[in-house]
């Protein structure tokens, strides 16, 4: 192994941590104690575990579909849950799943709420509100973003089982940080602890899930490197602490041959007759039409079609968990979910017609290859941690080290085309990569033409949150540019922004946002450089909706994050224009 990369990874092993094996042991007998009700839904079909009401649909050759859910308040979310359940019952289309999505500030233990920014999405406090959830009809309920990887995952996830969840995640949002926290060995004791609880509870399938798209494959180049870096996690989870892994993917991943290869890896990789390696697929936001949004019910329904003719082929019980036509643009309606659903199933009703005519060959080629290259992917992984000393049967030491590894160098060290060429090369290019690089030349291209030049100007660009493909495109952009730019990396505090710029003697920001906090981000910036008594350049460019009051769905905000005097706009261009001719608030 290279002594730079030996270096690197020994200078990852963190210290003063408990042994994640005793930790491990914990979480185990804490999950003796704790039982899962059988829910509402399974008690009106009959069925012990969700996996077997799956498991059912798909042998009548039917499948089984979902609505990721998360609206403003929780009596909202209630309702909403009701809305499905009264949806299904009018029109036969049985929409059995849903996945309740609150807002961040839900992970955080409750002295950290205070001063957290406010999401789109809504709260949950108390276990009763956990429990609402399935009472509030019988329909299925699920919990991933903000619980099994939050800081307050041992509570977020107790509350989850006594409320009769199947599964929990997100594995992989292990990289996400939380604004104000900084416990780490607290945090990710008590995930491992939250794992080992799962562990006790396989007899009723209940899973650890991941969503790579969310972890560190977020960054990476090459599908064959979400593999390799899922049979990690599953290592992790499967291996080391005995529990169920399974795997939901797919808002960053819509071609379709590389998109049902990936299914198809991973099921032969990890599934076996008792348990499915996959859980869901999320609809694709990525091919979305902006400006006509009615015209991704075409790349929506195709995408659920391919779906479902997947899961016929190859007997998997995999859920179907549409996005909205308006999924590019902000936080769908309810409404606009149950649409594309529809319309989903509807479609599912013609597939048996059309699987007789269907080739996989070329799915399976490319499946063959990703099993290939990620199993030594994997292998590279293990190895060389073996090799810079990481306890590599420690699930908290193996946890930490995923959390931080640079997810650029992490795919660029253990990618096999290192050894067989001697330099990095996708075997199968992540679609997003591409149109990320795609659009970051043309831009420059078009900006270079008109004579844009920032030779000399040095700027910090960050993400509020957990997304990097924003960041990745205003990084090398303005470095394409001339600039001297400073990348602070994802989940960046507006404090933590304003010092990294000061300790870089800069005077201009640029952060990307995505998760309804574009405003009160914006509010905070100007409210502590004030504070400071210093002027900054301040861009903001990714999503511009936030909830505000009076309002149940977020709204266009970037005229008011233009009143606090941060720059909001994505036309890098006007951006520009900004840097060289505006003024510093």
């Amino acid at each position: 192994m290279d002594e730079q990369l030996k270096d690197y990874i020994q200078s990852l092993i963190p210290e003063d941590m408990p042994d994640g094996r005793d930790v491990l042991r914990e979480g185990v007998e804490m999950g003796k104690t704790i039982s899962v009700p059988r829910s509402r839904f399974l008690e009106k079909h009959g069925c012990k575990t969700y996996l077997e009401y799956r498991t059912n649909r798909l042998k009548e050759g039917k499948q089984t579909w979902q609505i990721l859910l998360g609206l403003a308040t929780l009596e909202d979310e209630l309702d909403g849950i009701r809305k499905i359940y009264e949806f299904g019952e009018r029109t036969g289309m049985e929409i059995s799943g849903v996945q309740s999505i609150p807002a961040m500030i839900t992970g955080l233990p409750h002295e950290y709420w205070e001063g957290a920014p406010k999401q789109t999405s809504y709260e949950m406090r108390e276990p009763a509100d956990w429990k609402a959830h399935n009472d509030a009809a019988p329909i299925q309920v699920a919990w991933q973003d903000f619980h099994l990887a939050s800081p307050a995952a041992l509570q977020t996830t107790i509350n989850a089982l006594k409320a009769g969840a199947d599964r929990l995640g997100c594995f992989s949002t292990l990289i996400w940080d939380y604004p104000g926290y900084r416990e780490e060995k607290n945090r990710f004791s008590d995930m491992v602890r939250s794992i080992g609880i799962l562990s006790t509870k396989k007899d009723l399938d209940l899973d650890v899930v991941t969503y790579p798209e969310d972890g560190l494959p977020g960054y990476f180049l090459d599908i064959a490197s979400w593999v390799g870096y899922t049979l990690v996690e599953s290592y992790i989870v499967h291996d080391l602490c005995h529990a169920n892994f399974s795997i939901s993917y797919g808002g960053l991943l819509t071609e379709v041959q590389p998109r049902l290869a990936f299914a198809l890896a991973m099921h032969r990789l990890l599934s076996t007759p008792e348990h499915p390696a996959l859980t869901y697929y999320n609809g694709g936001t990525i091919d979305q039409l902006p400006d006509d949004v009615n015209c991704n019910f075409g790349t929506g329904v195709q995408e659920m079609f391919a779906e479902v003719l997947f899961n016929l082929k190859y007997q998997t019980p995999t859920i179907i968990s549409p996005v909205a036509v308006t999924e590019r643009l902000r936080t769908p309606s309810l409404e606009e979910l149950l649409d594309i659903t529809a319309a989903g199933i509807r479609a599912e009703t013609k597939a048996q017609e059309w699987l007789p005519m269907m080739d996989f060959t070329p799915v399976e080629r490319l499946a063959d290859l990703l099993m290939e290259k990620g199993r030594l992917f994997f292998q590279n992984v293990l190895d060389a941690f073996r090799e810079a000393g990481v306890d590599i049967e420690d699930p908290l030491q193996m946890i930490l080290m995923l959390k931080h590894f640079n997810p650029v160098k992490f795919e660029q060290s253990f990618h096999p085309s290192i050894e067989e060429t001697g330099t990095f090369t996708p075997y199968c290019p992540s679609q997003l990569g591409r149109q990320t690089m795609a659009l970051k030349e043309q831009i420059v291209s078009d900006l270079a033409a008109q004579g844009h030049d920032l030779k000399g100007r040095k700027l910090v660009c960050a993400s509020a949150d957990g997304h990097s493909y924003g960041l990745m495109l205003i990084d090398s952009v303005y470095s394409a540019l001339g600039a001297s730019v400073v990348n602070g990396g994802v989940d960046m505090e507006p404090a933590a922004l304003l010092d990294l710029a000061d300790e870089e003697g800069v005077d201009c920001v640029c952060i990307s946002t995505h998760c309804g906090q574009c405003l009160a981000y914006a509010q905070k910036l100007v409210q502590l450089a004030k504070a400071r008594g210093k002027r900054y350049y301040m861009m903001m460019g990714g999503m511009f909706t936030a909830l505000l009051p009076g309002h149940k769905l977020p709204v266009d905000v970037r005229d008011y994050i233009c009143e606090t005097g941060v720059f909001a706009s994505n036309e890098i261009a006007e951006q520009i224009d900004y840097l060289l001719h505006g003024e510093p608030i």
